[in-house]
């Protein structure tokens, strides 16, 4: 029988409760040197994903939201570079960034969670984990038991570092 889930996954799993806030979970993130983590319920089942991007996603918006025009600068004021009043306008929109900054803060890590959540079971073929990480492009998949409770985690950087240490010993055939 070929790997499976299990036997790669990164065990315990660091993991995050959807109602923690969003400072809570940057600290997690600088802590843990992780780019993603889990969101459970409070009985520990998978909801979703969150990462690094989509906290830059929530900053990008909280700095200019989609269809403002809060960063653009017109040329002529581009051309002003010697002018000081040209810089305090260039600075004027990240007065309310501070505040929106605060705001996103402060709020629960399911307001900014993805939802879209790829899992598998332990028991399931490595392989096929691989296709579904290739195919859906994602970075993490989340490796749940029956009742949905996570258990495992297993990231790209886990396959590849599997596929080499098999490679390695001449375990995998070459192409």
């Amino acid at each position: 029988m070929g790997l499976t889930a299990a036997d790669i996954m990164t065990r315990p799993v660091t993991t995050i409760r959807h109602t923690e806030t969003v400072e809570s979970l940057i600290r997690l993130l600088r802590e843990s040197h992780f780019t993603g983590v889990p969101v459970v319920d409070d009985e520990g089942r998978a909801l979703g994903l969150v990462s690094e991007t989509d906290i830059l996603r929530a900053l990008a918006y909280a700095l200019s939201p989609p269809g403002s025009d809060e960063l653009r600068v017109p040329s002529r004021e581009l051309d002003a570079g010697r002018d000081r009043t040209a810089t305090a306008r260039l600075l004027r929109p990240l007065r309310g960034f501070e505040r929106s900054v605060r705001e996103l803060v402060s709020r629960q890590v399911r307001e900014l969670m993805s939802p879209v959540l790829h899992s598998c079971r332990p028991e399931d073929p490595l392989h096929t984990v691989c296709q579904t990480m290739t195919w859906k492009e994602v970075h993490r998949i989340v490796v749940v038991d029956g009742d949905g409770k996570v258990v495992g985690l297993i990231s790209s950087s886990d396959a590849v570092r599997t596929f080499g240490e098999l490679l390695s010993k001449g375990e995998l055939p070459p192409s």
